[in-house]
């Protein structure tokens, strides 16, 4: 089966469309990597927060 594509966000709403027809492991394993991209995201955003300065 192919991996979903896109952003984090765009791959949960690929997920949602899957359907039950699709196999477990390929499910897990694009949940997960699309939670790690939300993760990913996250983290950028705080090392731009702490980098910044406050006026």
């Amino acid at each position: 089966m192919d991996d979903l594509t896109g952003t984090a966000t765009e791959r949960m709403t690929q997920l949602r469309r899957a359907g039950n027809g699709k196999d477990a492991a390929w499910l897990e394993r694009q949940l997960v990597s699309a939670l790690q991209g939300w993760q990913d995201t996250e983290d950028a955003l705080t090392k731009l927060r702490e980098t910044r300065e406050d006026f």
